[in-house]
């Protein structure tokens, strides 16, 4: 008698062998550590995030505001840091803040956080080599990784470009425009590489590097709780992504298939984003890019968004009290 089985072990993976870098530090990372326990249940596989990325507010975030103050305390911050490493997940603070002073390195709050980092282990993303060096020679035991802002502001990303990045960070992300250059991605050193896999802009976005520099002043406005905010993103053709329901313009977020050819070219490290998404539009990329497509991830995904919903209505009660 036939007995239907679910893909089990690394049959149910879309790309044996790769790791991932995913947001929700700070954000949902519970519910990230709940799906791993319920993919691992449903198919004996547990996908590899190797790393967890994201950030309390604080000046020095950026790659996407945060807006709403959560009220970490210090002891918030290392209870959420800790519960990461206990995952043998490695967290990664957002600390990315392109074009910073040397003003900006005295925010009390963003150093506190770094020697907490420092003790425990992690790493940062940035995008400032100011910050850079000013973790290096402060904070040693950091892992620094180059942030995608850093590429977005380079006119000239070209293999030079790249192992210069593979040389000064621990890992570096290949700007998604890149993705669909086969030639310059064959050249690239692989063994640091993270590359972006749901990039929903468009490829060649003249207004990216404001996106970066206008989240930074967005952020410093949230902080103070006072002033003006940019109002970008109701300038943005693009994002957030209901602009996109009509358009026959294709984003830049790979395929299935595009993600495998560079899994095969050797690169070994993908990242997602999706810290403004809605968790089911974050957790329906998650799947669809780490569980094998054609059985695995559709009969994950349903189920999980009852997971989803019932973490949203935990979150709902929780600001009523």
């Amino acid at each position: 008698m036939y007995e239907p089985i679910l893909p089990q072990g690394p049959q149910a993976a879309l790309m044996p062998g790769a790791a991932y870098s995913v947001p929700g530090l700070f954000l949902y990372s519970s519910l990230v550590c709940q799906c791993l326990d319920q993919v691992e249940a449903k198919f004996g596989y547990r996908i590899p995030v190797r790393y967890l990325y994201g950030s309390p507010q604080a000046r020095w975030n950026c790659g996407r505001p945060i807006i709403v103050d959560h009220g970490y305390t210090m002891e918030d911050i290392q209870a959420e840091l800790q519960g990461v490493l206990d995952r043998g997940i490695t967290p990664l603070l957002t600390f990315s803040m392109p074009r910073m002073t040397e003003r900006d390195l005295e925010d009390p709050l963003g150093n506190a956080i770094l020697d907490l980092l420092n003790r425990l282990g992690g790493g940062v993303i940035v995008s400032s080599p100011l910050l850079r060096d000013h973790i290096r020679a402060n904070y040693p035991n950091i892992e620094l990784h180059a942030s995608v802002i850093m590429t977005s502001f380079e006119e000239n990303r070209d293999e030079a470009y790249y192992k210069t990045l593979s040389q000064n960070y621990s890992r570096y992300v290949v700007h998604p425009d890149d993705n669909y250059d086969l030639d310059l991605l064959a050249r690239l050193p692989k063994d640091r590489a993270e590359i972006m896999l749901n990039e929903r802009c468009v490829r060649h976005c003249a207004q990216r590097g404001e996106h970066y520099l206008t989240n930074t002043q967005d952020q410093a406005v949230a902080l103070a709780g006072t002033g003006q905010y940019t109002g970008f993103l109701r300038r943005c053709p693009f994002v957030p992504d209901y602009k996109q329901q009509t358009t026959p313009a294709r984003n830049i977020s790979l395929t299935a298939a595009e993600a495998k050819a560079l899994a095969d070219m050797g690169f070994g490290l993908f990242k997602l984003q999706g810290r403004l998404d809605i968790p089911y539009a974050f957790f329906f990329d998650f799947l669809r890019y780490t569980l094998e497509n054609e059985v695995a991830f559709p009969a994950m995904y349903p189920p999980f968004c009852f997971a989803i919903r019932a973490w949203e209505r935990e979150k709902a009660k929780g600001r009523k009290k």
